[in-house]
């Protein structure tokens, strides 16, 4: 048996998220990021798992940022204070959707960030929640590579990997001949130990396919021998396994829709923290499939409530998981 130090670790920048809702006429500062929804979604969900982050924060960053954790056992040891800039982006909430922009960002990620002093390895799963294309190439090769995490399972949002900004900072999508052989090349780097996720726009953008063809995307991105998900919101989400066809999964309904923001990171916590539970040989599709259903019913908790909150403990997501409790839509469901 491993000497695990952790249950799960979350890699990647925190954000000063500068909120503007333009219909209600308010403006907000709140911390995001994939590594506060992510953690946060793991700490209630199961307040006795061992949880760690690694951020990299400007060397002025408001210790009172961190306040959000100050009730829980989440590890902070791997917070490196580096530099003058913090990842900050300006969220813009209008009627047809939102605008963000990159106002500042953190250094980059390297090798040696997750290296000893922080003892935070080995970890059961690894949870990469890049926000500003924080991750290079080397950085994931060396990632896949080295001594410390290669018995972990590894999961990613591709979301931070294909951002880019123009001048003024605006977010735009990077062109398809950058990302697309470092994605493809990441998830054949990590095989069966990389649980992959991407929206469908995302998903589309990196096969160069159209709309209709999210099954076909899919399918491509698992021909790398990793697990993908490709995720549709309230149209639940494509699944694609080793060995296996794609299928499709409902998602659950919230009793209310208020804020989207950090659903994927909750639904990717609560994968991989009841992944991390299990032997490699444990990991089937039949229960991969059940641990499915729970981080998607875990993910429907957080829409009813805005900015980082709604997370629930287990017994609470568990007792959403109800065919009644489904939405049902167009997509032809295999399960």
């Amino acid at each position: 048996m491993k000497d695990w130090k952790k249950d799960i670790v979350f890699i990647g920048h925190f954000a000063l998220d500068n909120i503007i809702v333009r219909n209600r006429r308010s403006k907000s500062q709140s911390l995001g990021g994939g590594v506060t929804y992510g953690s946060l979604s793991a700490y209630h969900y199961n307040p006795k798992a061992n949880i760690g982050i690694i951020s990299i924060v400007g060397k002025k960053f408001d210790e009172e940022n961190f306040s959000i954790f100050k009730d829980t056992k989440i590890d902070l040891r791997g917070i490196i204070r580096d530099g003058k800039e913090t990842t900050k982006y300006l969220i813009d909430y209008h009627e047809t959707g939102r605008n963000l922009r990159l106002i500042s960002k953190a250094r980059d990620f390297e090798i040696k960030d997750i290296e000893f002093p922080i003892d935070f390895f080995p970890a059961k799963a690894v949870h990469l929640t890049p926000i500003a294309d924080e991750f290079s190439s080397d950085f994931l090769h060396k990632l896949a590579d080295h001594s410390i995490t290669n018995n972990s399972i590894i999961g990613i949002d591709v979301q931070g990997l294909i951002r880019d900004f123009d001048k003024e900072g605006n977010l735009i999508m990077k062109k398809n001949s950058t990302i697309r052989p470092l994605i493809f090349k990441m998830l054949q780097k990590f095989g069966s130990r990389m649980f992959f996720k991407a929206s469908d726009k995302e998903a589309l953008a990196v096969t160069e396919h159209t709309q209709n063809e999210l099954i076909e995307s899919t399918e491509l991105l698992g021909e790398t021998g990793a697990y993908i998900f490709t995720t549709l919101g309230d149209k639940g989400l494509y699944f694609s396994a080793p060995g296996h066809p794609v299928v499709h999964f409902n998602a659950y309904c919230p009793k209310r829709r208020e804020d989207e923001t950090g659903a994927g990171d909750c639904f990717m916590a609560i994968l991989l923290l009841e992944l991390s539970k299990l032997l490699p040989e444990e990991r089937t599709y039949k229960k991969i499939s059940e641990i499915i259903r729970i981080a998607s019913a875990g993910s429907s908790f957080l829409i009813e409530e805005k900015g980082p909150n709604g997370f629930q403990s287990k017994n609470t997501i568990l007792s959403r998981i109800n065919p009644q409790n489904e939405i049902r839509n167009e997509f032809i469901n295999h399960n």
